[in-house]
């Protein structure tokens, strides 16, 4: 057996994504739009539907953007789900992540009869 041949079993450790597998917040974000868009526009905001229908959102979002090839990438979707009263609502986040290989994307959807807040974060899993 020669040297290059018992490589080839080897592990290999990858510390950066390739470009294709990178996570792109554009091609994210335009998941998000499509399904809450598709999911909400002529929902209700009913309280005792909010708990399920703030989990399907979140899996759905997740299955959509696992579909994209972000290998290795570790996912988290936020979904937050509130009644429109025209009031104001705010929130943050921090992380500690690679600014080079992580990211993540927000889309706000609102109707007269509710709001949506998803965020979704991209982490590269070394």
């Amino acid at each position: 057996m020669t040297h290059s041949d018992s490589m080839e079993g080897s592990n290999t450790y990858i510390i950066r994504p390739n470009y294709q597998q990178k996570f792109k917040p554009a091609i994210v974000k335009e998941y998000v739009h499509e399904i809450l868009r598709e999911k909400l526009s002529g929902e209700l905001y009913d309280p005792e539907n909010v708990a399920e229908l703030t989990r399907s959102l979140a899996d759905c979002i997740k299955d959509k953007v696992k579909t994209a090839g972000f290998e290795r990438y570790k996912l988290l979707v936020q979904v937050v789900i509130g009644e429109q009263r025209g009031q104001g609502v705010h929130m943050s986040s921090r992380c500690m992540w690679d600014a080079d290989t992580d990211n993540y994307v927000e889309d706000v959807f609102m109707n007269d009869s509710l709001f949506c807040v998803v965020a979704v974060f991209g982490s590269y899993y070394y």
